[in-house]
C-alpha cells in the first residue's frame, strides 16, 4: 500500500487565517465561558478570576492565530473548527444550566 503523504504548504493561508479570526473567536470566547462557568465567576472585571478570563482569551486566540497554519487546508482548519465551537458551545450550555 503507497500512501502519498502531503507536506503542510502555505498555499491557502488567507482561508487558515480567515477560520482562525472567525470561528476561532468564538472557540476562545466558548472556552473563556465554560471556565467561568466552571470558576463560578461573577463576570465582573476587576475580579481576580475576571482579569485571569481576560487574559487567558488573549493568550488562547494569538496561539490559536499561529497554530491555524499548522492544517492542511483551509477547509481542514474551518472543518475542525466549527465542529470544535459546537462541542465546547455545548458543553459550555449543559454546564450552565446544571451549575448554575
Amino acid at each position: 500500500m503507497s500512501r502519498t503523504v502531503r507536506k503542510f504548504s502555505t498555499k491557502n493561508w488567507f482561508f487558515k487565517v480567515l477560520a482562525a479570526v472567525l470561528p476561532g473567536a468564538l472557540l476562545v470566547c466558548a472556552l473563556m465561558g465554560l471556565v467561568g462557568v466552571l470558576c463560578h465567576t461573577d463576570g465582573s472585571p476587576r475580579s481576580a478570576s475576571g482579569q485571569y478570563l481576560m487574559w487567558m482569551g488573549a493568550l488562547l486566540w494569538s496561539a490559536l492565530l499561529s497554530v491555524c497554519f499548522l492544517f492542511r487546508s483551509g477547509v481542514q482548519a474551518w472543518g475542525v473548527l466549527i465542529v470544535a465551537n459546537g462541542v465546547v458551545w455545548g458543553l459550555f450550555v449543559v454546564l450552565r444550566s446544571v451549575l448554575s
